[in-house]
Formats: C-alpha cells, structure tokens, sequence
C-alpha cells in the first residue's frame, strides 16, 4: 500500500446518529490518515434541508483548516424507495456533493427494493448493500453507482458476497469507515486488513483507494 492516507466518503455526526462535532470528526480523521471525507448524516423529508444547511455552513468555515478536503453529503435512510430518487435530486439542489443511500443491510429492516432504487436515482454510493442481487451489482455498474465495502460491525457482514457480486457485474467498490463515533475511525493499515478479509486481492484494494481519490479530485473540481 502506498503511504498515501486514504479517503473516507461515509461518516457521521451529531447532525444525525453519531457522536461527535463535525469538527472532532475532522480532526479525529485527519490524524488517521484521512486525506479526504465526506461528512454523509442520515436524512430523510423530516431533516434533509436542516442537515444539508448545517454541513454547507461548517465546510464554508471551517473546512480547509485541517488541510484536507470535507465533502458536504447525505445519506438517505430508511427512506420508502420510491422517493429515493426525488429526495436525491432534492438533496443536490440544496448543494449536497455526494449522495449515499443506506442499502438492505443484513442488520436492519430495509425496506426490500431499496438497493435497485439508489440505482436507477441514481445516486452515488448505495452503503452496505448486503446480500446485492446480481442484477442490481449489473445495474450499478451500468449507471455508474458505487458499492461499499465498510468497516462497520454488522454491516461488515455481507462484504464477501458484495465482492463478489461486484466483480460479476463489473461494479466499482469503495471501501468506508460508515464512522458513527471515536472507535469508528481507522487508519489506512486497519481498513486495508478488513478490505483484505473480504476477499479483495491488494492490487483491487489499490484500485479502490484510487477510485477514492479520482472522486475526490472530481469533487475538489466541482464536476
């Protein structure tokens, strides 16, 4: 692995479920090695302007002190899958950078459908997608839809079938800490290891972390 730090496009804050200050989150991953995050608290109709408002307000001010670059984004939870996609298109108007969906999870009641819904929005990133069928791994690599592998307990659960499924169809994986507190937050070394135990050969975790860092010059350059 090159000693490079890495880019980490799904985490939280107290904005949504997490534990901390959008600033000690920062912080906290600045020290890890984080060259870039995107800051992605749940929404749904309920929050989604207030959430996206806030984050907009704390990158304008504060975002370059700890001289990396924060993505304002969203992650789209629980929300019924037919207004994904209009909740999506909201999202962005209101100048969220990166849009997550929280996909069907093996630990969680998503709502079945969920999964090819963030596909045809389309969004960015579906999150945790568990058990992916092929079809929808197909759909995401036509529509240019990332898959996650994470770091996060639970969720974790399904990163070998969602390996697999991705290199199936083709899709593109992005590796995510999906950070919801202090222990959340890894270093390069650390999720290299879990991305490893999914399965993944070092030259593909290489190629995620690219991935990674091709998005985020994209963002830094507003396209």
């Amino acid at each position: 692995m090159k000693n490079r730090g890495f880019v980490d496009l799904h985490s939280h804050t107290f904005l949504s479920d997490g534990a901390l200050l959008p600033s000690e989150l920062v912080q906290r991953a600045s020290v890890r090695g984080c060259r870039g995050l995107a800051i992605t608290d749940h929404v749904d109709s309920s929050n989604l302007e207030f959430v996206i408002s806030r984050i907009l307000q704390f990158v304008d001010e504060l975002g370059e002190a700890w001289q990396m670059d924060v993505v304002p984004g969203v992650e789209l939870t629980h929300v019924p899958p037919r207004h994904i996609a209009p909740l999506a298109e909201q999202a962005r108007a209101l100048g969220a950078r990166w849009i997550v969906v929280h996909g069907e999870t093996l630990v969680e009641p998503v709502a079945p459908g969920t999964n090819r819904a963030a596909m045809e929005a389309p969004v960015d990133l579906l999150a945790h997608p568990g058990l992916i069928r092929k079809e929808e791994a197909s759909r995401a690599a036509q529509m240019g839809v990332y898959l996650e592998i994470t770091t996060r307990k639970g969720h974790s659960l399904a990163n070998g079938w969602v390996v697999q499924r991705a290199r199936e169809a083709g899709a593109l994986l992005l590796l995510n800490t999906d950070a919801h507190g202090a222990g959340d937050i890894l270093d390069t070394h650390q999720m290299e290891t879990i991305a490893l135990g999914a399965g993944l050969t070092p030259e593909e975790v290489e190629r995620i972390w690219d991935n990674a860092f091709l998005i985020l010059d994209r963002l830094r350059r507003g396209d």
